[in-house]
């Protein structure tokens, strides 16, 4: 699963679908409601922002996890974000680290 990702040149808010790492996990608040989110290293791409809204913690979203995500794709914060993926974890075991 996966197609290429590039924040230059692209239709406004595509759908995609891209696997990646996990790197790391933050809990937020958006207009006052809990946020969860996920920054993922797609292989050979930039990092993507995973966002889920009105959640603050979601079962296996952890750094090293490998999670195949799909959804439209925004900028935030002058970063490559999606807003409540649907998403699929890997079933290979996590990584070490």
């Amino acid at each position: 699963m996966g197609s290429p990702v590039s924040t230059e040149a692209r239709p406004e808010r595509p759908l995609v679908k891209i696997t990646g790492t996990v790197r790391s996990i933050r809990r937020d608040r958006i207009g006052g409601m809990p946020a969860l989110e996920a920054e993922i290293q797609p292989l050979n791409q930039d990092r993507i922002e995973l966002v889920w809204l009105g959640r603050d913690t979601i079962s296996g979203i952890e750094p090293g996890r490998t999670v195949a995500a799909e959804g439209r794709l925004s900028i935030r914060r002058g970063r490559a974000t999606m807003f409540n993926p649907r998403y699929e974890l890997s079933q290979a075991a996590r990584r070490a680290g």
